[in-house]
This record gives C-alpha cells, sequence and structure tokens, in this order.
C-alpha cells in the first residue's frame, strides 16, 4: 500500500515539475541567445571604433582637405560597426556562426560626430576636437513560451560608446573662416586675389 502511494506520488511530482524545469531550462537556452548576441554588439562596437579612425581611412590626411574643399556639408567620416561581426563572417576569419546565435533582426549601425570648439584664434588646429556617438542595435525574437512575461516583440540588444578625437583637417577647414579661406587660394592658386566660395561652417552645426 505504502509502495503504490509513493509510487503515485512520484508521478504527481513528476507531472507538476517536469514543464517547470523544462521552462528553467528553455529560458536558460533563450538568456544565453541573447548575451551571445549583445556581447558580439560590444565587439562590433569597439572594432569599430578602433579601426573607423586609422590611418588607412584618410580621415588625417591633405586627402581630406582636398575632398572637402568644396562644401556641402559637415565632412565627418564616421566610424561605424561592422555588422558581420554577428555572424563571424567577416572581419574576422573563421566560420559562418550557426543560425541560432545570430539575431533575428538583422543589425543596424549609426554614427554622428560633434565639432566641439574650445576658444581661442581660429587658425589653430586644436581649436577645434570632435565628438562621435557609435551605436549598434540588433534584435533576438522572444520564445513563444516567454511572451507572457516579456512580450511578444523582438528584445533589443543595444550598444552605445562616444568618445573625442581630433577633428579631420576637412573639418577644420569647414568650421574655421580664416583655415578654408587660406587653404581654398593655396589650391586654386588664387591666393588672396580671388573670393573663395562661401563657407557655411557655423550655419551647419559648428561651434562658434
Amino acid at each position: 500500500m505504502l509502495l503504490r502511494r509513493s509510487r503515485g506520488q512520484t508521478m504527481i511530482e513528476t507531472v507538476i515539475m517536469l514543464p517547470l524545469v523544462l521552462l528553467a531550462i528553455f529560458c536558460m537556452i533563450y538568456l544565453a541567445k541573447y548575451a551571445v548576441v549583445s556581447e558580439r554588439a560590444e565587439l562590433s562596437l569597439r572594432y569599430g571604433l578602433l579601426t573607423g579612425f586609422d590611418t588607412g581611412s584618410g580621415a588625417y590626411s591633405a586627402g581630406n582637405i582636398y575632398q572637402n574643399i568644396n562644401l556641402a556639408g559637415l565632412p565627418a567620416p564616421c566610424a561605424t560597426a561592422p555588422p558581420q561581426i554577428f555572424s563571424n563572417s567577416a572581419p574576422f576569419p573563421g566560420p559562418t556562426s550557426a543560425p541560432f546565435w545570430q539575431p533575428d533582426v538583422a543589425p543596424t549601425s549609426t554614427c554622428s560626430t560633434t565639432a566641439i570648439g574650445l576658444g581661442g584664434a581660429q587658425f589653430l588646429a586644436a581649436h577645434y576636437i570632435a565628438e562621435t556617438l557609435v551605436t549598434v542595435a540588433a534584435g533576438v525574437n522572444v520564445p513563444t513560451y516567454l511572451v507572457p512575461m516579456l512580450g511578444s516583440g523582438p528584445q533589443t540588444v543595444h550598444s552605445a560608446a562616444s568618445f573625442t578625437h581630433s577633428a579631420y583637417p576637412g573639418l577644420i577647414m569647414y568650421c574655421s573662416n580664416e583655415v578654408y579661406n587660406r587653404v581654398w587660394g593655396a589650391i586654386t592658386a588664387g591666393g588672396t586675389t580671388s573670393t573663395p566660395p562661401p563657407n557655411l561652417g557655423n550655419a551647419n552645426g559648428c561651434p562658434q
């Protein structure tokens, strides 16, 4: 009699606990995927910040001045993060990541640069610095069994970082009327006898 009751009690405990254990396991699997995508977002962000402003980008070169002599907008190239890091396909060599560990919503990266003036003479390069904000976002779908707790929409993985660095030569030229006039005269051999095109830097967000 006691043995039958023990067996019945075990079945009841199994029926109650098994769904909870399975739910906990699948929750851990989902959280593991979210953590992997989040880690890759941070890696993509750091890689973009480190490589986006190296000498190979041409941002800190005389070419940056030549490319921006005809000014139509703030010449501020940005270090957008490479989304290929989420799948292990690039820029690091290696096998493509399994689909489960990749984000369900395609990753995106944005970048914006703001010129900051420190005061002093306009012709000083140190008068201007730049602040760059880089963001990376991706989405992970919520499993059906977690919708009551987390909602039906994808959970967004978001990573952002801003840093301050020396302004690009083109940006300095764009924001400084004096530097712009002198560079334009030197490049075009116009000297002081001809009038350069209007510099719209102050009308497009350059610090006064």
